[in-house]
């Protein structure tokens, strides 16, 4: 990444949501002058004492608020620990094949190319891209595939297959592998049910309803009590109460490419490290020194 996209990225976690946020601001800093300047001008002897409904609506919202970034922090939450599982159960698959299983060049390629490619498949489908595997010669040409992570856990199991049928594991064996290679798929199917069962758009509505009346009454509760002061006390609340629910708008679809969203591509370069570590030579298991006997890990080549 470049100093230009690092700059982008930090200024957007400084600035949440980005031009619709600071329109917002910018239209409450307005509104609160106006409803100074009607208040002074307008209504210079009533001057009523509203502590109590300012403190009853922002709690209410305080509340609503507070539900809507839970829900939305929820699913990120969820996002991450699936992606950090994906992560987990490749690593654990490097692991056993090459402790359990003698691969062979071909073998070795085969099982290289499905782990490494499956997170970047996954991450494009959870974004709905198209992920072509005729470029990585994992399908032949002219071919289609409609479901990239689907058909990388079919390979993966043809792999198991075609070991139990050359007798390089039984099937004792074949059950450890599938207990890593089924959580493949449930790990996308978890990621396709975060990205298509959103919060009730319903529910979305209301609060900025909600967002939307506490705004403009907000200044005319602070007015009669400090004045001049509520508008920069008015500018102050909204900018919590609208950054807060923009975050949620962002980190409730997590597979995306904004700043809050989850690290797809670093995760899946992580990935790739690992398998590359991992199946890049014929043995990991070795002595620790010439003439010692404690089983050690060699250093696999870079």
């Amino acid at each position: 990444m470049g100093d230009r996209e690092k700059n982008a990225v930090r200024q957007r976690w400084v600035l949440p949501g980005g031009l619709l946020f600071w329109c917002i601001i910018g239209a409450m800093l307005a509104y609160s002058w106006l409803v100074l300047w009607v208040d002074n001008h307008y209504f210079p002897a009533a001057k009523l004492m509203q502590v109590d409904a300012a403190m009853y609506t922002s709690a209410i919202i305080g509340l609503l608020l507070a539900f809507r970034t839970n829900s939305a922090y929820e699913r990120w939450w969820e996002g991450r620990r699936l992606w950090g599982q994906l992560l987990n159960e490749i690593r654990n698959l490097c692991l056993k094949a090459t402790t359990l299983v003698t691969l062979d060049g071909s073998e070795r390629q085969e099982l290289t190319g499905v782990l490494s490619t499956f997170p970047l498949a996954l991450r494009d489908h959870l974004r709905g891209k198209a992920f072509d595997l005729v470029d990585l010669g994992l399908v032949p040409e002219q071919s289609r595939v409609e479901h990239a992570p689907a058909y990388l856990a079919h390979r993966l199991y043809a792999c198991l297959a075609c070991w139990r049928d050359k007798g390089s594991i039984d099937g004792f064996d074949r059950m450890m592998f599938d207990v890593h290679a089924r959580s493949l798929m449930d790990i996308c199917g978890g990621c396709e049910r975060i990205l298509r069962s959103p919060i009730a758009g319903s529910y979305k509505l209301l609060i900025w309803h909600g967002l939307g009346l506490y705004l403009l009454t907000l200044p005319w509760l602070l007015v009669p009590i400090i004045h001049e002061w509520a508008v920069l006390v008015a500018v102050i609340g909204s900018y919590f109460v609208i950054a807060l629910e923009l975050l949620a708008e962002e980190v409730e679809e997590p597979f995306g490419t904004q700043a809050n969203d989850l690290p797809l591509d670093s995760i899946s370069e992580v990935v790739r490290g690992s398998v590359a570590y991992l199946l890049g030579s014929e043995e990991i298991a070795g002595p620790r020194t010439a003439g010692g006997n404690e089983p050690g890990l060699k250093r696999l080549p870079d």
